[in-house]
């Protein structure tokens, strides 16, 4: 899925020099390959017209079998993922079996190849695993345990979140949102086990048997940690009642989306009056953090509410709690049993994701999650196209030319906003495949230990970066995804869109595919991230990255009546069981979505002509087709609940019929008439 803001943990400067990329060579047959897979994979029976997901997708989802160990299965991003996956397996078992093999000693690169090798190694060593237990983990579980007054809980959370456990609200280090040259800390809220505030909150028979199902797995985890089945079940009471309280003081997603209004500086001052019992300064001063130094909150009350639960609640209550929130974050990497209970929960219950992925996957992940960059510099030397870096960055041109032409046409802003719009595009930054500098890992510590020893110690090193940031400048050159990811993500503080080399591969883009679907693939989706650059949280970050409004009055009203428009449009679109999406959650990426489809379709008809690719299709249904199969998707009814509670993105089909039926390229080019499924009767059009 395609990231609108990131506002998570990111990267410490890098200092260590990328290795020249290795120029890949197609096969003869490629191109021949994917166009007949792209015809395969369509349902020519369906009509275009009434329900072109199922026209373009219909015979990949016939035949298509979701993996046991899937709960989303994708003709794009999950195809690319394994087969990625696949080759990261096979470097790092070679890490594994030789870690003092990777060059000379000393280097950066010898060292990452350790770093993965031991990282790798210790989490393949299922037999280590068992025999450490929770040795690893006793010092924080006794931390824990030795909670003795609430006056102890500021510096036990600060111990908890330096070690990069997730314990009662959330720290991250990004830029200020109002002055994007600096590094501040910001809190919000957390504290719950289930997904989202909205499980606890339903009362109907389904979700009723989920919460129980959810206070049987908090006693089965404390049990396999040591209770006794009846302190274990008393104290699952209490944790659920004290998070369901949490869950009726917390905001929505949609709230969460309101960039204005969740950005609250406070002094440490100011917070220890309104949350005593949380005692933010003790705790940011057992995390070195400046105390001149603000902490960013999403909402004053939420933090008051929560210290005064806190100081309500028993402390056996707290400390089963924290207990928890250790073992949920570290069940990865402790003995097979507690991976199994998260599983039986989290993966079946939640997801529907029948079984549990293989051990060798899991370790991929892991290495790929905290060494992103070490296994990055191995894949790009093999795996990017020297060339296609440079196709793209010319599809990017034409994207953005289509973008400025469009501001002429756009009729409710005034020439004073769409002068500023067209700076903000000028201004926009490009990266792509890789970082120029891989990131430092000279203090990451792994060794030949257990598994939970050597992921603790990589969790501290991403947490110490990230508080070594705090006030200083914001590194423009960071990336925030690793080169083997397949995704792509727009920064609003720095104005820059980032597409990392695993995504820049088929089916979304290949340098010998034809023009229309390379647009409608890959074009889509950096049209998408520009168009995040003026999204309804977009478009409130000036051309420096800088939160304001900016825009005028006239123009600013004319964007939200045309908003309201695509939020009704997708509040209407049912996901599962009745189930409905949420408009205003989901409103930033559907408006990418729309603009995205829109620029990479004008982007398209102003590149030369070429002869006719199929039989089948014309060129121009070529691009909307190529387009829609990059959602082809196949998800179990339980992600999809999951996903229209907690996602910002709309289900697949609807990120496909959604923007077409708006678009009346889309219909001229399939002859689509009023009165069909595929036509809106009042088209949405924001940009």
């Amino acid at each position: 899925m395609l990231l609108t803001l990131i506002l998570a943990c990111s990267t410490k400067p890098p200092t260590t020099a990328a290795p020249p990329v290795v120029t890949a060579v197609a096969a003869p047959d490629e191109r021949s390959q994917a166009l007949a897979a792209l015809i395969a994979d369509m349902d020519p029976a369906a009509d275009p017209c009434t329900d072109f997901y199922r026209y373009a997708c219909g015979g990949w989802l016939d035949r298509t079998t979701r993996p046991a160990d899937q709960a989303v299965w994708s003709r794009s991003f999950s195809v690319i993922r394994e087969d990625n996956r696949l080759f990261l397996h096979e470097l790092l078992e070679r890490a594994a079996a030789d870690p003092w093999g990777g060059g000379a000693a000393g280097t950066p690169e010898a060292e990452d190849w350790r770093r993965l090798g031991h990282l790798y190694g210790s989490c393949m060593d299922e037999a280590g695993v068992e025999a450490a237990g929770l040795t690893p983990i006793e010092p924080l579980l006794t931390a824990v345990e030795g909670l003795a007054s609430t006056a102890d809980l500021p510096v036990l959370l600060a111990g908890l979140h330096a070690n990069g456990i997730p314990a009662a609200f959330s720290l991250l280090t990004w830029a200020d949102l109002k002055d994007p040259t600096v590094n501040q800390s910001y809190a919000w809220q957390a504290g719950l086990g289930l997904p989202d505030r909205d499980y606890y909150l339903r009362t109907d028979e389904a979700s009723r048997s989920l919460q129980a199902e959810y206070r049987a797995h908090l006693a089965a985890m404390l049990v396999l940690a040591g209770s006794a089945q009846e302190e274990a079940t008393a104290s699952a009471e209490a944790v659920y009642a004290l998070e369901e309280k949490i869950a009726g003081f917390s905001l929505p997603r949609s709230a969460m989306r309101d960039m204005m209004g969740i950005y609250n500086p406070r002094s440490l001052a100011e917070l220890d009056k309104k949350a005593p019992v949380l005692g933010l300064s003790a705790y940011a001063a057992a995390l070195g953090l400046d105390p001149a130094n603000p902490l960013i909150v999403h909402d004053e009350a939420w933090f008051a509410a929560l210290s005064a639960q806190v100081a309500a609640t028993p402390l056996p209550t707290l400390r089963a709690w924290l207990r928890l929130s250790v073992l949920a974050a570290l069940s990865p990497h402790l003995p097979d049993a507690f991976g199994q209970q998260q599983h039986a929960f989290f993966g079946q219950k939640i997801a529907g994701q029948a079984a549990r992925k293989d051990r060798w996957k899991r370790c991929v992940d892991l290495a790929e999650a905290e060494l992103g960059d070490a296994l990055g510099r191995h894949y790009v030397a093999s795996r990017f196209a020297g060339d296609s870096k440079e196709m793209v960055l010319q599809m990017v041109g034409g994207i953005e030319g289509a973008f400025r032409e469009n501001l002429a046409d756009v009729g409710w802003m005034d020439e004073q906003t769409r002068a500023a719009a067209s700076g903000k595009v000028d201004t926009l930054t490009k990266k792509m495949g890789y970082p120029n500098a891989w990131l430092d890992t000279s203090t990451m510590e792994l060794t030949v230990q257990p598994l939970a020893a050597n992921a603790l110690e990589a969790r501290r090193f991403h947490v110490r970066r990230e508080l070594d940031k705090v006030g200083k400048p914001v590194d423009r050159e960071e990336w925030h995804m690793s080169a083997p990811t397949v995704n792509a993500y727009y920064n609003p503080s720095i104005n820059e869109m980032v597409f990392p080399a695993g995504i820049l591969q088929p089916p979304f883009f290949h340098r010998s595919l034809p023009a229309a679907v390379n647009h409608g693939a890959i074009g889509m989706v950096i049209a998408h991230e520009l168009t995040h650059g003026f999204d309804d949280s977009g478009r409130l970050f000036d051309p420096t990255g800088a939160m304001r409004e900016w825009w005028t009055e006239p123009s600013a009203k004319g964007f939200e009546e045309r908003a309201a428009c695509v939020e009704q449009q997708y509040a209407a679109y049912e996901v599962v069981d009745g189930m409905k999406l949420d408009g205003k959650l989901t409103l930033g990426e559907n408006i990418a979505d729309l603009g995205g489809l829109k620029f990479a379709w004008e982007a398209y008809k102003s590149t030369p002509a070429g002869a006719p690719t199929l039989e089948q299709l014309s060129e121009d249904q070529l691009f909307f087709v190529a387009f829609a199969q990059g959602w082809c998707t196949l998800a179990s009814p339980e992600v999809e609940r999951l996903r229209a509670t907690t996602d910002t993105h709309s289900p697949p089909r609807y990120r496909v019929n959604g923007p077409l039926s708006n678009l009346p390229a889309f219909h001229s080019t399939f002859g689509c008439s009023a009165g069909q499924p595929m036509v809106r009767p009042s088209a949405c059009s924001v940009w």
